[in-house]
């Protein structure tokens, strides 16, 4: 059936037979016979006949988008065994979304390379827009990331979890007795976020305008810093629940209103890639965050 997916995938995409079998070095009659043998195996009518022409039915449209998937992914292993047969390494750079788990990235990163030894991984961390870029142009394979923008057609987005958003306090703060905080209460306070000089406007105005934080920020460059100024008590740092609290700070659940805040963490990278090492990566993290 993977030939015939490959010549279907090549029908679909030419909108000819003839072009179709010109692409697989084929003829036109062997193609179109492939198609049928294909129709017949999954008891599905694929494509809609009109004499010459034809147009692809529902049930060919979404087999030909998993085929394709199917296809790149077997190519892409083909193209991996092939490099850990010749000896030759290979690396994979990830980008981390600020202050995401270090536990989990931590395990993940154990696991990936002791079932992947050939593969050099390197890892960095930035804010939303500054993994953004790389990865869109190239700098970086794929980035762990929460979803800040549209999900685009052109990227590979694989969620990974629906994460709930704490706040990070001073542990004798009055709200640290409360259980848990709401935007409303937070809004005096002053919000620590880690982010660069260039994208502090674009990061206050994401916490602003699409999570609905009403308070100021306070900007720092890592995230020790960012704890630091928690545990001093000049503002709350918004993190995940496994943030460290061994240096007289709290963690507490942050709501907007009676809904848990959260954030959804997707891994990305551009559909064009060789992603056979991103879907490994990806399957690492994703057992990790079990």
């Amino acid at each position: 059936m993977h030939r015939q997916m490959r010549y279907f995938i090549a029908v679909v995409e030419t909108n000819s037979f003839f072009e179709a079998g010109e692409i697989c070095h084929i003829s036109q009659s062997a193609i179109s016979q492939q198609i049928k043998a294909l129709e017949e195996e999954l008891q599905v009518q694929l494509l809609e006949r009109h004499g010459r022409k034809f147009t692809v039915t529902p049930a060919g449209r979404y087999f030909y988008e998993q085929a394709r998937k199917q296809v790149q992914a077997l190519d892409s292993a083909v193209r991996e065994v092939r490099r850990i047969a010749s000896g030759e390494y290979q690396r994979l750079r990830v980008g981390v979304l600020n202050g995401f788990s270090a536990r989990i990235i931590q395990k993940t990163v154990q696991s990936f390379t002791a079932s992947l030894p050939h593969v050099r991984l390197s890892l960095t961390t930035g804010t939303h827009e500054e993994l953004f870029h790389p990865v869109n142009e190239g700098s970086l394979d794929m980035v762990i990331n929460d979803q800040w923008r549209a999900l685009s057609d052109q990227f590979i987005n694989e969620e990974l979890m629906e994460q709930p958003l704490f706040a990070l306090l001073r542990q004798d703060d009055p709200l640290a007795a409360a259980g848990r905080v709401t935007m409303y209460d937070m809004q005096d306070r002053l919000c620590i976020l880690v982010t660069s000089p260039e994208q502090r406007e674009n990061e206050a105005s994401h916490w602003r305008d699409v999570m609905g934080l009403q308070s100021s920020f306070l900007f720092t460059e890592n995230v020790e810093e960012a704890r630091m100024n928690a545990a001093a008590g000049i503002g709350f740092y918004p993190c995940d629940a496994d943030m460290s609290t061994d240096d007289g700070t709290a963690l507490l659940p942050l709501y907007r209103g009676e809904v848990p805040l959260t954030r959804k963490i997707f891994a990305f990278w551009p559909e064009r890639s060789d992603s056979s090492l991103q879907w490994e990566f990806a399957e690492a993290l994703r057992q990790n965050i079990k």
